[in-house]
Parts: structure tokens; C-alpha cells; sequence
């Protein structure tokens, strides 16, 4: 039986995170589950509907 993994077990293990992000357009604020081994995040933002590929420790 394969067992679920859920976010919550997978932030434990260091492998992903709720992570605070800015739009780069718009600035609005948003946390989403971006796995920690994951350079790059391709986010589309509900508010102003661009796309951006967002980079760990990169303002705007």
C-alpha cells in the first residue's frame, strides 16, 4: 500500500515550506509549498494574473 505524503510531513523533513513571496508585479503576499531543493518557483499571481519564475533570495 503506498502511503500519502502530505505537506506537513515533507516540511519535517526539511524536503519543502511554506514560503512568503511577493509578486514581483503587484506586490501582493502569498505563502506557497516550495520544495526546498527547488532554485526556481513558476508562481502565477491570482491578483494581477502575470507569471513570474521566482528565485530563492531574490527581492524584487
Amino acid at each position: 500500500m503506498m502511503q500519502e505524503i502530505s505537506q506537513d510531513s515533507l516540511a519535517a523533513e526539511g524536503r519543502t515550506g511554506r514560503t512568503r513571496i511577493s509578486c514581483p508585479g503587484c506586490g501582493r503576499n502569498d505563502y506557497v509549498a516550495w520544495p526546498a531543493a527547488q532554485p526556481a518557483y513558476h508562481w502565477k499571481c491570482f491578483n494581477c494574473r502575470k507569471e513570474f519564475d521566482l528565485h530563492r533570495g531574490a527581492g524584487h
